[in-house]
Parts: C-alpha cells; structure tokens; sequence
C-alpha cells in the first residue's frame, strides 16, 4: 500500500505539473498572440481611420477557412460596427483582458465558443475586442483529466500488484529464515539459508545470517572439543591430588615434602589453565572501545628482549627483524599473542634452534611471523594445533594447557585478522595477519 500511494503521489505530481505548465505556456503564447493582433490593426486605423478598419475587419470575418481569432468594433454604446458578433458580449465592457462564452456563426449553425479576448480604446470613443479561442485549453482540460484518471488507475493496479509481488518475496523470504532458524535451533547446525546468486539485498541478508550460523556452528564447535579437552585436563592433575591425600592419609605420617610439592606442581597447571580460559574469554568478549594506536614492532621487541635470556638457556638464538607495523588495538593482548608464539617456538623448536621474530607492513596489512627450524607440525594438525585445549602427541609431555595458540587465534581475529601456520621448510611458521591502520592518522607521538 505504501508503494502505491507513494507511486500515486508521483504520478499526480508530475501530470499536474505538466498540464500547468502547458496551460501557462498556451496561455502566454494566445496573449502574445492578440496582442499582435491588435497592434497590427490599430496601426491600420492610425493609418486610415476606423472605415479602414472596419473594411479589414469585415474581410476577416467574411472567410470561410478556420479561424483563430475573433475581431468585433464597436461604437461608444457597445454597438457592433463590424466584426464575429451581432452583440458585443455583456462581460467584456471594460477595457482589458477578459474570458466570455460568445455565439459564433459556422457551417454547423451557431456554436457557443469561450473566448479570451483584450478589449481596447479607439480615437472616437470607439472600442477594439480581439479574441482568441479558448476552447483547446478546455480540451486539454478534460483530456487531462481523462489522462489522470486512466494514470490513477493504471498505476494503482501496477503498484498493488508490484507490491503484493515484493510483499510476498519478503514474506517468503522470512519464512526461510524461520523455518532454516527453527531447524538450526533444534540441532541441525549445518542448516544455511540458500543464495539465488543474483546479489540483491536478499542474498546479501543471507550471506550474512550464513556467516552468523558459521560462526556459532564453529564457536559450539570449539566449546564442544573444548569440554572435552577441559575435562580430561582436570580429571589428571585432580586425580593425583586425591590419590596423594588418600595416601597420605592411610600413611597417618606428617606430610612430605615431595608429595606437597607434586601437588602444588599440579594446583599451579590447574590455575593456569584456568586463567588461559579466562583470559581467552576476555579476549572473544573485547570490543572495539578498548583499542588503541600501537606499533606492533615495538610489541614485538619487547617480548622478544623479554625471552632472549631463556632461549639462550636452552641453546637457542633469538632474533628479531622489527620493521613498523601500526596497527589499533589492545596492547596488553597484543603482547601476549607474541609471547605464547614465542613461547611455543621456544617449547617445541629444540634445541640450538634458531628463531626469528618479523613485522612488516605489506598491501596493506601488517604481518607479524614467528618461525623456526624445529620438526614443525605437520600439515594435517595445523588446524586442530589452534583448537582449543589441544595438544597434539608430540607435546603431550611438556607443561601447557593447549590454549596458547587458541589465544593467539582469537587475539588475531579480535583484531580483525587471522592466524595461520605454514611449513618454513624446516620447522614452523606462524604468521598473524591484521589490518594496517598506519594510513589513516599519524601515530602518536611516544610510538614515533
């Protein structure tokens, strides 16, 4: 209904507007015509006095062809002299521009015809009336009428039907988002909505509630694997805990000093996977308020100075090739993004491993990679290495909680970038991918 009467409105408006601007135009062009007229003939009256006048007026009125003009004199007493008409009309006895409907002889009889007419002066007393049919511009009257009246019709039926057919598209439209929404809820995650590939606003509405569904279908995912992981993670330190206590107890002996440290060992690895877990929440929760301009170059030089000490422990070389890397976001996580990789690289690199730590802006994102020459994780495990609570074989027996990388990933994609691992022919190569926001503003100044 809104689309038809806004299509309505339209139409009225624009034939409205046309027929009043004809009309003006019909009517300025009519007046400049007898204004010509009676230019040209009070010259000829100038010229030989109203018996010239007369004369030429009786020939016009004579002619037998059509006839655009009506010509009438008359005396002081409103008594035609010459001229159309037998009378002078009683509506036209002032001096000026006027409308009249006058009786007019023709082939047919007498015909009522509207005229508008300009009545002027002579020498003498006399009176001058040249007039111009009106009766075309009462034509185009009704004929805009009609035309507006079919206009209504015809664009009240377009519109009805165009809106019911929008209507109903809409309709079944939201009735596919319901229906896939019911099914999604109830269990069936891979429900999508389908694309009809033409890129209207319908496909982009569901390109995106495809992207929403992908999303939580990967989050229930994650969560999923997540219990799982979380429950075996827990299940072993907690066990041996309890299975010190009992033993302890059934010993009736003061407590040793092995066992408590065992067990502090293992409350430690329960805090910190707790904290990771808390942590990695806080991450997937940030919002944009909280970022900043920072340079990731910086970031990584400090972390880098901060584990150089430790890898030199381990046989290890350190390096980092920092080049500026501006990018918005929070430090604090930022920082702990490359430090978990660093770490990792330190953990699983081996020793006399060589490291090297780089950012650079490149096409307009900023890559920071974090490589070494270690055994690397072989392609089919990469994806699950960044799951949460995963610890592929090979790890199994060094102290984590299997969210390092998953910290990583969702730091990455808080950031509005990603995390990938590649092979760096040997070892491991993980590169985190933001955008570059160097462009848009100047750093501040302590970044300079």
């Amino acid at each position: 209904m809104w689309v038809t009467l806004a299509a309505l409105v339209a139409t009225v408006t624009a034939l409205s507007l046309q027929y009043v601007r004809t009309i003006s135009l019909l009517d300025t062009e009519a007046r400049h015509m007898v204004s010509a007229e009676i230019t040209g003939l009070v010259d000829r009256y100038d010229a030989g006095g109203l018996p010239e006048l007369t004369r030429f007026v009786e020939a016009r009125a004579r002619r037998d062809e059509a006839r655009d003009f009506v010509y009438v004199v008359a005396d002081d007493k409103y008594r035609v002299i010459a001229g159309d008409l037998s009378n002078w009309p009683v509506d036209m006895r002032r001096d000026g521009w006027s409308r009249s409907a006058v009786p007019l002889k023709s082939a047919q009889g007498i015909v009522v015809h509207e005229i508008e007419a300009q009545v002027v002066p002579l020498g003498g007393n006399c009176r001058l009336l040249v007039g111009h049919f009106a009766s075309g511009r009462a034509r185009l009257r009704a004929r805009y009428i009609e035309t507006l009246v079919w206009s209504i019709g015809l664009t009240a039926l377009i519109g009805l039907g165009l809106g019911w057919w929008i209507s109903r598209r809409a309709l079944r439209f939201v009735e596919r988002v319901s229906d896939t929404g019911e099914r999604f809820l109830s269990g069936h995650l891979d429900e999508r909505l389908p694309t009809t590939g033409r890129g209207d606003e319908y496909d982009r509405l569901a390109e995106m509630v495809n992207a929403c569904f992908s999303e939580v279908e990967r989050m229930i995912a994650s969560l999923r694997a997540a219990t799982d992981g979380l429950a075996h993670d827990l299940k072993t330190p907690i066990t041996r805990i309890k299975a010190r206590i009992e033993l302890a107890m059934l010993r009736e002996a003061t407590a040793d000093p092995e066992l408590l440290l065992d067990t502090a060992q293992d409350l430690d690895g329960l805090l910190k996977l707790i904290n990771d877990l808390l942590g990695l929440a806080r991450t997937e929760a940030l919002t944009s308020d909280a970022f900043e301009r920072v340079d990731l170059a910086l970031i990584a030089r400090e972390a880098v100075n901060l584990f150089e000490p430790v890898a030199e422990s381990e046989g290890q070389r350190l390096l980092a090739q920092a080049r500026p890397a501006i990018v918005e976001g929070v430090r604090p996580l930022l920082m702990q993004a490359i430090v978990n990789l660093i770490d990792n690289a330190i953990k699983y690199g081996g020793r006399s491993a060589h490291i090297d730590v780089s950012t650079e802006t490149r096409e307009g994102r900023v890559i920071l990679t974090v490589s070494d020459d270690g055994p690397g994780i072989p392609d089919g495990d990469r994806d699950r290495a960044i799951s949460r609570l995963t610890r592929l074989d090979a790890s199994r027996s060094t102290p984590g909680s299997g969210l390092g990388l998953s910290i990583v990933s969702a730091v990455a994609r808080a950031h509005g970038g990603a995390l990938m691992l590649a092979d760096n022919e040997p070892g491991l190569k993980a590169v985190m991918n933001l955008p570059n926001h160097a462009a848009r503003r100047p750093p501040p100044s302590r970044l300079s």
